[in-house]
């Protein structure tokens, strides 16, 4: 339905004559008529094409759901892997389904959330992230992971781990690939319920980068070079300050690998900065000959 509203107008339905007193040429706006078992929507929209043609699509989640509709739609999808093998996988698995979709796998970046911590050690690094486990009230996070995880309140406990007797993940309602990936980190790394939530606190569930900025680009390198990332949304724990240590220390290592450009040129909109087609108009008139 967003498709058909977003295109509704040609790209030169505007006419604009004023000597003529036309403002616009009807036949190129096309209402879509939409009825569906949810809404109907009759009109176009009252506003022109963009220059993007239409928003960038962002799909975010890892579920088997998730995968096939961002397959489908998708041109960019915001997800979230805890190792790199993990990582790799669903990009691998992202741009095979994209391609079964008859769509260009290019077309779907893959840009998985990232937490970066610096320090100019890593040991500085490292307490920081101490630091930032440290003010986290384990009540609070206890209480967000029981309903993460679908349990009743005052069911896990604090210093012991995962029950073991949690539903699947095709159980789950909503939020399915956070919920197995949270799982998941648990039984991987075997930690108690207060040392998940201390993994989770920074990153919300996406991966923590600690160390000096040598080594988080370093990372960053190996993630993108190693098929399992087109970039990344840079999430600091703290703002502004993350931001602004990311900004100053790690960006300009990456420009100095070549990883990271260092002038955008002109091109204006976020659609062409991802190297992304602008969408043709499914109403286009064809052109006379």
């Amino acid at each position: 339905m967003s498709l058909k509203l977003w295109d509704s107008w040609e790209d030169d339905a505007i006419v604009a004559d004023k000597a003529a007193g036309v403002w616009g040429d009807d036949s190129k706006i096309h209402p879509p008529r939409h009825r569906g078992t949810y809404f109907g929507v009759e009109g176009a929209l009252n506003v022109p094409r963009s220059p993007q043609g239409y928003p960038l699509l962002v799909q975010a989640g890892s579920s088997e759901d998730g995968k096939a509709f961002a397959a489908r739609y998708a041109e960019a999808v915001f997800t979230a892997q805890q190792t790199l093998a993990d990582a790799q996988a669903f990009y691998a698995d992202l741009k095979s389904r994209t391609a079964g979709a008859g769509r260009d796998p290019g077309h779907v970046k893959v840009l998985p959330g990232i937490v970066p911590v610096l320090g100019s050690t890593e040991a500085e690094a490292r307490a920081g992230e101490q630091l930032l486990e440290d003010h986290i009230v384990p009540e609070h996070g206890q209480a967000r992971l029981e309903n993460l995880l679908h349990l009743e309140p005052g069911t896990l406990d604090l210093d012991r781990h995962l029950p073991e007797d949690l539903p699947p993940e095709s159980a789950i309602e909503g939020a399915k690939s956070r919920y197995t990936l949270v799982v998941e980190l648990a039984r991987r790394e075997r930690l108690t319920v207060r040392g998940l939530i201390g993994r989770l606190g920074g990153g919300r569930g996406h991966l923590t980068f600690a160390g000096t900025p040598e080594q988080v680009a370093g990372q960053i390198e190996t993630w993108f070079t190693q098929g399992a990332a087109d970039g990344f949304n840079i999430m600091p724990a703290v703002l502004p300050s993350g931001l602004e240590a990311f900004v100053e220390h790690v960006v300009p290592i990456l420009r100095e690998r070549g990883l990271l450009r260092t002038d955008y040129g002109p091109r204006q909109t976020l659609r062409e900065r991802y190297g992304l087609p602008r969408p043709a108009n499914q109403y286009l008139t064809p052109a006379l000959v």
